[in-house]
């Protein structure tokens, strides 16, 4: 069984080492810790990323560790998950050469295991945020009036979370779960200035900032029957304010040589000054009908305005999250046991980020369908979902991202150190 899942596990990060990603640019993560992943990459993707209240006995929610208790006993799951993205750009700063954008990646590997028959596990690799931009503008040189030169900006960088998420059921309709994450990850900026007015063979100025910290989240899920036919779901999580430990380091270089930089005053100021996650509260309600049909809608609210943080144009403001989708499953009687063979999906959503440019709140709307398989005389599980969505506007000299993405969740199950019989 050890041997099964390390060859599984080595499978995975080979295919994720062949994937050829050519990230997308996004010109707003140039701002504070870059784009904050909302998606779990799970079965919520379907439903307008809603889902927080519920759980499978065969796929994951990795949105709340408390589901883990819903699993099957005696199984450990693999899940995988692959997007492809591709993004327009609108408004007046885009030129022809760069209105769009691609890329295909591995965004999540999860392994989950049900220890004991109420208690769950779950560790695994998933985004938290990232940057990538590219863009030029002038700048002002200091001491010299109003002089200004070309500059040009150039950043990529994400964090990642390996968590450990653990859920145990206390109650028949009630669980509890925590999932406690390490974040790390790196930022790089790069100025490039070529002006015969600072130098003749130009300056290019690079920042790097590493930063890891830890990160807890702990969650609930409750659930009731109203009559034989419904059933109500409740579910929710909290983080709480979080520092992000930096080190960071400066180079200048000009023309083929690095012209060296006081470290008692460049690299200290970027210590004194780490970037600080404020808390977050997040909830949700679902109802099935008839095991058949299933309604959710979740809510998110973190708090950015306690940071105080803002800029010439910019400001970070409190950020919400509101989802809601549908789910019809398609149930098989086996044996007197209610199997899932397959699902469809649909769903809305709206995010509101912590960015505010101008005056304007940056913003992402969307719609997402798709659906999933169980594949009965296999141990494999199949999901794909689309997502169309809008973010940002065109309006005070910003931009608009059209995009379109593809998720597709491969999962794989067996039974965890267990001899058992098996049917066909």
């Amino acid at each position: 069984m050890i041997k099964r899942i390390i060859l599984n596990i080595a499978a995975i990060v080979c295919l994720q080492q062949v994937v050829i990603a050519q990230n997308n640019n996004s010109p707003y993560s140039i701002y504070g810790i870059g784009d904050i992943e909302q998606s779990s990459f799970d079965r919520t993707s379907g439903m307008g990323h809603a889902g927080m209240a519920l759980s499978s006995n065969r796929f994951l929610y990795n949105a709340n560790p408390a589901s883990l208790s819903g699993l099957d006993d005696k199984f450990f799951n693999f899940e995988m998950t692959a997007r492809a993205k591709y993004i327009n750009y609108s408004g007046d700063p885009i030129t022809s050469s760069s209105g769009t954008s691609s890329d295909l990646q591995i965004k999540k590997m999860s392994l989950a295991l049900k220890i004991k028959p109420k208690w769950g596990v779950s560790l695994g690799l998933l985004p938290f945020s990232s940057a990538n931009y590219s863009f030029y503008s002038n700048k002002n040189i200091a001491g010299a009036g109003n002089v200004t030169v070309p500059a040009y900006y150039q950043g990529s960088g994400s964090i990642n979370q390996f968590y450990l998420s653990n859920s145990y059921k206390l109650f028949k309709n009630f669980s509890i779960g925590l999932q406690s994450s390490y974040l790390f990850g790196q930022f790089n900026q790069t100025e490039s200035i070529i002006s015969s007015f600072v130098t003749d063979s130009g300056i290019t100025t690079t920042r790097k900032n590493v930063i890891s910290s830890f990160y807890f989240k702990p969650g609930f899920q409750f659930n009731t029957k109203l009559n034989s036919n419904v059933s109500v779901y409740f579910g929710g999580t909290a983080t709480f304010k979080t520092s992000l430990d930096g080190v960071a380091s400066l180079s200048v270089t000009d023309g083929g040589g690095t012209v060296p930089t006081p470290q008692n005053t460049i690299i200290e100021n970027y210590k004194s000054t780490p970037f600080t996650l404020p808390s977050k509260y997040s909830g949700s309600i679902a109802a099935k009908v008839n095991e058949k049909y299933t309604f959710s809608v979740d809510y998110s609210f973190q708090n950015w305005n306690s940071q105080n943080v803002q800029g010439i144009t910019y400001k970070l403001v409190n950020s919400s999250f509101i989802g809601a989708g549908i789910e019809i499953a398609k149930i098989q009687k086996f044996r007197d046991i209610s199997i899932e063979r397959h699902f469809w999906q649909a769903g809305v959503f709206r995010d509101n980020s912590y960015l505010q440019i101008n005056g304007q709140q940056v913003s992402t709307y969307g719609i997402t369908f798709g659906g999933g398989k169980n594949f009965l005389r296999s141990n494999l599980g199949l999901q794909i979902n689309t997502e169309l969505g809008v973010r940002g506007m065109t309006t005070g000299g910003m931009i608009q991202e059209n995009y379109a993405q593809l998720n597709v969740i491969l999962s794989y199950r067996d039974f965890w150190f267990v001899k058992v019989k098996r049917f066909d």
